[in-house]
């Protein structure tokens, strides 16, 4: 099979039952880099994505979503243009850019009725319907850290997605508090993919993402988040008598207010202290 052939006999597949055949499995990608000493033990591009994967294990949320951008575009080049992964082209990634809007054929790669199904089940796809704008931009985002770190590794020779235009951002008529959902995703798959490997690195990784979690879910200043300490962080029974989580924050002038410790901030914070090797 030459590349550039559509694999007509494969199925879209999750990639724990996923085979490929050796000319579509990239051990010998056009885009593996030959010239430098890899980094992971990696001899084809789905042993390469797992090498990626396995660093966002303890992270459920990241796990699934990295592996569900890496898997649809790595069905996407086999199954429809016939070429592995690693051997996509910059004008690749952008027709698969418009795939995205609009998976055809809907019975090979959208769920019916939009639902979705165990990944042993039959009735499994890789999509549920069109991708909106903004999760288009997001599996965007995903497959550049990925080629960036392939890249890095010494699998790939170079990342096809770097020379995709960057989109300008919409100006906001008025000043806002806080970030879009999507921006807000955007910064914690930054953080995600920061270098885990020395100790060191770990430790800013994690420090990075409690702080990052504090300033935006808490709308604290950099200064308040300085002074503030654990112990301002309290229970308090609401009317209802449903308990809440609530942090005491004195910012400029020793003026205090309150600022709710949502769910999400608690279970980071949690997450944090354990990293500490303290008490949640």
């Amino acid at each position: 099979m030459s590349f550039g052939t559509p694999a007509l006999t494969l199925r879209p597949a999750p990639l724990e039952t996923l085979i490929l055949p050796a000319e579509l499995d990239g051990s010998a990608g056009s885009n593996r880099a030959v010239s430098v000493r890899p980094q992971i033990a990696a001899e084809n591009d789905l042993d390469a994505i797992r090498a990626w994967l396995s660093r966002f294990v303890d992270t459920k949320t990241t796990f699934e979503n990295y592996r569900k951008e890496a898997e649809r575009l790595l069905l996407w080049a086999v199954v429809v243009l016939g070429k592995p992964l690693s051997s996509l082209t910059h004008e690749d990634c952008l027709r698969y850019q418009r795939f995205l809007a609009d998976p055809q054929p809907a019975t090979a790669w959208v769920a019916g009725g939009g639902r979705k199904h165990p990944r042993g089940d039959a009735r499994w796809r890789p999509f549920y319907g069109p991708l909106s704008p903004s999760s288009q931009r997001q599996a965007t985002v995903i497959l550049n850290v990925m080629f960036s770190w392939l890249v890095q590794a010494g699998y790939l020779a170079g990342n096809p997605l770097s020379l995709s235009r960057q989109r300008a951002r919409h100006v906001a008529p008025r000043i806002t508090r806080y970030l879009e959902p999507s921006l807000w995703q955007e910064v914690k798959d930054y953080i995600a993919a920061m270098p885990r490997e020395r100790p060191r690195d770990n430790a800013h990784a994690h420090r990075a993402r409690w702080l990052f979690t504090l300033l935006y879910l808490g709308g604290l200043r950099i200064a308040e988040v300085g002074s503030n300490t654990m112990g301002q962080f309290f229970i308090r029974r609401d009317a209802d008598a449903s308990i809440r989580w609530w942090l005491a924050v004195r910012g400029k002038g020793g003026k205090e207010r309150l600022v709710p410790a949502t769910r999400e901030m608690m279970m980071e914070l949690s997450r944090y202290r354990k990293r500490l090797a303290n008490s949640p």
